[in-house]
């Protein structure tokens, strides 16, 4: 055979050899691509295109590939599992099982004056609340004391309990609660009450909660100079305000008319919380309260006020 044969015979071999050496891709978006594949590696696969050229594809853009030499198509990578992060499970109050899922707060604060006169006073306070699509409870408990020139001139504690029961897709819920008092400068030492009724959510978002509260309930008061059984109704409103992330206002104010005549009680009160450190749950908290009792004697304050500047630390 001649040379010229020999040249003619090589150049008519070389596109069979080189379609030979060309492998399919088919991508996860349906395209499917004819090319050599010049380089593999973990990520991406190096391709040498007869029209496009040398291209470069992410693995996690391939469905499969044959190559010329096997029939076998490649499955794509594995996809990585996203990460999961493991959240320590709420084992309760201090890790008693007690108040287990509910948001707690520790509240303690000091204050007092030196000088002609000296005065001080220390206010501790426990707060709980929770919350699911059924109901929605919390629990208060606090304990005031206050001496000005070493004696006794204000001393009380009280715990609270109330529940909602809730409706899903309606505004309105059942609720009921307690109270109990103690108070060593009123006209009674102890002092319990409840009341029940229905009450309605006018605004509840992620941010803020604001509700109305009306129904029935009586006051039993013990010891001291008045012991007596009052039936009375109950008018209130609460508000929960998260401002932003990193201060909180609740307020309450609740009217309780006696069904006997017509004295009365109100009892209002005001938070304010700025958190100082998220993440070890610190904050700042100044709250007011106020409670007017018309029942009093003369002698006695209708007005008995206090304020209070707190540390709270989340439990």
């Amino acid at each position: 055979m001649s040379p010229i044969r020999y040249l003619l015979l090589a150049i008519l071999l070389t596109p069979l050899v080189t379609h030979a050496a060309l492998s399919k891709i088919e991508l996860i978006n349906g395209d499917t691509l004819t090319a050599d594949v010049v380089a593999e590696t973990d990520d991406t696969l190096k391709l040498n295109h007869p029209l496009l050229g040398v291209m470069v594809i992410p693995r996690a853009r391939i469905k499969s590939l044959v190559s010329s030499t096997d029939t076998t198509p490649t499955p794509p990578p594995p996809e990585k599992k996203p990460e999961v992060k493991h959240v320590e499970a709420d084992r309760g109050l201090f890790g008693t099982g007690l108040y287990t899922n509910w948001k707690r707060r520790l509240d303690l604060g000091f204050g007092g004056t030196a000088g002609k006169s000296s005065t001080n006073q220390l206010n501790v306070g426990f707060n709980a609340d929770y919350e699911s699509k059924q109901m929605r409870t919390a629990h208060k408990t606090a304990f005031f004391r206050a001496e000005s020139d070493h004696e006794l001139s204000s001393q009380s504690f009280f715990t609270s309990m109330n529940r909602d029961w809730l409706r899903p897709n309606s505004p309105w819920f059942q609720f009921a609660g307690g109270r109990f008092d103690l108070d060593e400068f009123k006209d009674w030492d102890y002092r319990a009450n409840a009341s029940s009724g229905f009450g309605y959510e006018f605004v509840n978002t992620d941010s803020w909660l604001f509700v109305g509260r009306s129904g029935l309930g009586f006051n039993r008061t013990f010891g001291g100079e008045q012991q007596d059984f009052t039936p009375e109704g109950m008018l209130g409103i609460e508000t929960k305000w998260s401002m932003n992330q990193y201060q909180h206002v609740e307020f309450s104010n609740t009217y309780y008319p006696s069904l006997n005549d017509r004295d009365y009680r109100n009892l209002t009160s005001f938070d304010w919380i700025l958190d100082l450190n998220s993440f070890v749950g610190v904050a700042l908290k100044l709250g007011i309260t106020n409670e007017y009792d018309s029942t009093v004697h003369d002698d006695t304050e209708p007005n008995d006020f206090k304020y209070t500047v707190s540390l709270a630390w989340k439990l």
